[in-house]
């Protein structure tokens, strides 16, 4: 690969929502010639062109940038717009040595490539990206939870469940709002770090009075943990929040049953801080093709 300092690297930024849009504006703001096929919006910047096919885009690219999650519902996001955005015609046109970066990739797909030389980079198994995209995850989750009540966040007392990356940034946000924040944590450790943090950490005994009394829950853990016995104690007027990734935190057909009428918000920093989520995307993918050329330096 070539030196990074040096303006002639090649991207391609296929398909996707509009993070996909931001991502190729931040790639050419820093000097990389940028083709884009299958956005949902063309890029405003002169570094960025619109490629006539997904074999357009890929066949000089040498970073190449997929959408997150890379396959929804069984599908590249854009194919049904772009028939040719498809893993097969990916797996044709990826350059060798090209670095391949998206969302969620298959593992089948990842050997392909890896077979192909082409190196791989999952934006969800990364931990600066994971962690930076949980201020989006908790902005957009207070916004829905301000515009889903006739409560006021302030003073009112939330239950956020689960402290991992997410559960802890939105349980920071609650508590600079003036909210009374309790969190549920079952790692012992992850509860400590919430005490620690100045929260009112539950212990189990404790979970079903706080389900009775919280006005705003917020459903963070990356499992069903409110099923129907728990689900009993909330009152239909509470606002719920499920932020888990699918099938979701909490029994769906059992909240529809008891009168509860829980969100199930998906893809938060997409929809609701693309800008923001772009350029962290970006940046790891930036971050990504530096490490790979000072490997290949080393060599």
């Amino acid at each position: 690969m070539k030196d990074l300092n040096r303006h002639s690297w090649k991207a391609a930024v296929t398909g996707g929502d509009m993070r996909q849009v931001y991502v190729a504006e931040a790639l050419g703001e820093k000097g990389f010639s940028v083709m884009v096929y299958g956005l949902p919006k063309d890029p405003e910047q002169e570094q960025v062109k619109k490629a006539s096919s997904l074999k357009d885009a890929l066949e000089n690219a040498d970073l190449v940038i997929a959408p997150v999650p890379f396959r929804k519902e069984g599908r590249i996001q854009g194919q049904d717009f772009y028939i040719d955005l498809t893993e097969e015609n990916f797996l044709k046109y990826l350059k060798k040595g090209s670095l391949f970066c998206a969302g969620g990739i298959p593992e089948s797909f990842h050997k392909k490539v890896g077979e192909r030389g082409i190196r791989c980079f999952d934006f969800l198994e990364d931990s600066f990206t994971a962690m930076e995209n949980t201020i989006a995850t908790a902005e957009g989750a207070v916004a829905q939870a301000i515009i889903r009540s006739p409560e006021n966040l302030r003073g009112s007392l939330c239950l956020v469940i689960g402290y991992g990356r997410c559960g802890r940034t939105l349980a920071g946000y609650l508590q600079n709002m003036f909210c009374r924040t309790m969190v549920w944590e079952k790692d012992r450790e992850k509860a400590a770090q919430a005490k620690a943090a100045g929260l009112q950490a539950l212990e189990e005994r404790e979970l079903p009075h706080a389900l009775s009394l919280a006005a705003f829950i917020f459903q963070t853990a990356p499992c069903v943990v409110l099923e129907k016995e728990r689900l009993k104690y909330i009152r239909k007027d509470t606002c719920i929040i499920d932020i888990a990734s699918l099938p979701g935190g909490l029994d769906y057909p059992a909240a529809q049953e008891l009168g509860l009428s829980p969100l199930h918000l998906l893809g938060i920093p997409g929809k609701y801080a693309p800008k923001a989520s772009g350029k962290i995307l970006a940046l790891a993918a930036l971050g990504k093709l530096s490490e790979s050329v000072q490997q290949e330096g080393a060599l």
